[in-house]
């Protein structure tokens, strides 16, 4: 009997692309300042960066500029080609920002289908099994719908979620993900190893 495909649902900013990151340069660049990622400690922006962060933060050209996270290409390569999944980009988005979120996934991700991202503000309503993301406002809907939320770590949620999953970079949501999925095909692969 042929097991059941998860479906994984992956969030775009600060997942895959290094979206406060890109924040934080753009506004020390246009107002002279020298704030740091670390310092975005609350989800809110306006408390780290106040009401000009609006002048940066739905800016296109932003998001064709941001990097990508350390080993997210390779790993979410590596995962959607495995086929053991069904894949899905789920991310919120100004509408104006739309092209721009689309050109970077073209860019980063020439292989994943662009009829696989969702632009949508409430992630809880895309069906899935998995789904990975850094806000607690997605991560907590997701699991009131019945989902399984895996907290991406983030300085604005290090103290949140007690009690859901999380991982602290892509390797670790790659094993996460596999053991959980499968736990046998992860066995197998250790023994081969060792062999």
């Amino acid at each position: 009997m042929k097991q059941k495909k998860y479906t994984l649902l992956i969030d775009q900013d600060d997942v895959l692309a290094e979206y406060i990151q890109g924040v934080t340069k753009a506004y020390n660049e246009k107002y002279n300042t020298c704030i740091s990622a670390s310092e975005c400690v609350s989800w809110n922006l306006y408390q780290v960066f106040g009401t000009e962060v609006d002048t940066v933060m739905h800016e296109p050209e932003l998001f064709k500029k941001l990097e990508p996270v350390k080993n997210a290409i390779e790993v979410f390569e590596r995962l959607y080609k495995s086929e053991l999944f069904e894949m899905y980009i789920v991310t919120a988005a100004n509408p104006t920002c739309v092209p721009a979120k689309v050109e970077w996934l073209k860019k980063y991700l020439p292989f994943f289908p662009v009829d696989r991202v969702i632009f949508c503000q409430r992630k809880y309503m895309i069906k899935g099994d998995f789904l990975l993301d850094d806000g607690m406002h997605n991560i907590e809907e997701f699991q009131k719908a019945g989902g399984t939320p895996i907290i991406f770590e983030r300085p604005h949620n290090e103290f949140k979620g007690k009690g859901i999953l999380r991982v602290k970079d892509w390797l670790s949501f790659e094993k996460l993900i596999m053991q959980i999925c499968y736990p046998k095909q992860v066995e197998e692969d250790v023994t081969e190893t060792a062999i």
